[in-house]
């Protein structure tokens, strides 16, 4: 990347950058494109394309509803600001039309 490209970056980001700043992100700047030079090097083209680097798949267990004793249900709904029977009462987060 020139000078005069970080430049015309700089100010159509309106980024005011000074001197030694413009060394620095010039240099940041090349060290990411020589980056970017390396990884297209590798010929991908026969590969499937993949949504995660590992073949790890999440483990989904079936949800179970179990009975909960009454002294567990007070404990949590006392632990809670606002309730409303055996429910959290909590403010409106969605607007209706």
């Amino acid at each position: 990347m020139l000078k005069e490209e970080l430049e015309a970056i700089a100010f159509l980001a309106r980024i005011d950058i000074n001197e030694s700043e413009k060394e620095k992100y010039l240099a940041d700047m090349n060290k990411m494109f020589d980056y970017i030079e390396i990884l297209q090097e590798p010929d991908v083209s026969g590969l499937n394309p993949t949504t995660h680097v590992t073949e790890l798949r999440n483990v989904w267990r079936e949800d179970v509803v179990k009975k909960c004793s009454k002294e567990i249900i007070d404990h949590i709904l006392n632990a809670a600001p606002e309730k409303e029977g055996t429910f959290y009462k909590i403010q409106k987060v969605i607007e209706s039309e």
